[in-house]
């Protein structure tokens, strides 16, 4: 049940105004979250702008699909699941539970960061979470998502493996084959498209023959769908739907999270390919933080300063985060050394 329909139904039944509370706190964590990322990749595109380079090399922000990460987070089993990404992946490992000050030292290379400042804005990794990383070969990930389903269905632990990727990824070839042998095995996996609309600065309509992306995916025996990935709701009903078809045995699934990326594709990226018309527009109509804010607001009643409450909450924690990744000290040469190899037991 949505919150607007919790909301609608509250006025009728106690039970559910009785659980209102619990559902507005859920609610409000959720919304909270996608705060944190958004002002984890401002506060991300400031400091690799400002005179002094702390953040050296590629970088890839998330700022506008952040209810895609949320979504996906609020169905994820920790200590089951799996979640595997290309290089956008800040915004999945701060939605799983990777804090911000082990982002954000990675980001300035340092030891205390989440892969111990040896990769950088395109490795954030988190193993006790089930966060496999993020991978910078586009389209390598795929099959690497398939491997953790059918480690969780060789092992019968009922995991389910969430293999994310760009609209640009799908035409490379690791994505038919994975989606084909998936669909052939069963395998517990969501194959999940993070569709901005842009391949780097190429719009979809210029690099995809079929431009519904869902339909991409339809030759491969497996449910399809496009989903709003700009409502938060949305994204977790069709994510919780295919999670629960592949942790009862039927297979994997594929959506194609229709979502909106405001910086450009990189930071080298002056994203001259779109008006600043366009990006005001999605940021009054579409934006995710906005919508999901309205919605606690008009139907469960949170007070406007509470969620400023929030929001100062949420600043805070990114400026310590900042400030942590400064002081902490940099890598040891004797890191060269480790995280090479590792014998299978």
């Amino acid at each position: 049940m949505t919150v607007a329909e919790r909301a609608k139904a509250a006025s009728d039944d106690p039970h559910v105004r009785g659980e209102d509370a619990q559902a507005g706190a859920v609610e409000r964590e959720r919304l909270r979250k996608m705060m944190l990322i958004r002002r984890f990749e401002e506060r991300t595109f400031q400091v690799y702008t400002a005179p002094g380079k702390k953040i050296n090399g590629f970088c890839h922000l998330y700022s506008g699909q952040e209810a895609v990460a949320v979504g996906i987070a609020a169905v994820f089993q920790r200590g089951r699941d799996f979640l595997i990404n290309g290089y956008r992946d800040h915004g999945h490992s701060l939605a799983l539970g990777m804090t911000c000050r082990a982002a954000m030292a990675e980001l300035f290379g340092k030891a205390t960061g989440c892969s111990k400042g040896k990769g950088g804005s395109m490795h954030f990794f988190e193993a006790s979470a089930g966060n496999l990383g993020g991978h910078g070969i586009v389209g390598g990930q795929i099959p690497l998502g398939a491997g953790a389903a059918f480690y969780a269905a060789y092992k019968k632990t009922g995991g389910v493996s969430y293999t994310l990727f760009g609209d640009g990824a799908i035409n490379q070839g690791t994505f038919n084959e994975t989606l084909n042998l998936a669909s052939l095995w069963k395998l517990p996996a969501l194959f999940i498209v993070e569709n901005n609309m842009m391949a780097m600065g190429t719009q979809v309509e210029r690099s995809s023959a079929e431009k519904d992306l869902a339909r991409r995916g339809c030759g491969y025996a497996m449910p399809c769908h496009n989903v709003d990935g700009n409502d938060l709701d949305e994204v977790i009903r069709f994510v919780r739907e295919a999670a629960d078809r592949a942790r009862a045995g039927s297979g994997p699934s594929y959506l194609v999270m229709n979502t909106y990326r405001y910086r450009g594709h990189s930071m080298s990226d002056p994203m001259k390919y779109r008006t600043r018309e366009e990006v005001q527009k999605m940021r009054e109509t579409r934006d995710p933080i906005e919508t999901a804010r309205k919605v606690l607001v008009e139907t469960l009643g949170v007070a406007e300063n509470e969620l400023k409450a929030i929001e100062e909450e949420v600043r805070a924690t990114v400026q310590d985060a900042a400030d942590f990744a400064q002081q902490s000290p940099e890598p040891p040469e004797s890191e060269l050394w480790t995280d090479v190899l590792t014998e299978a037991a």
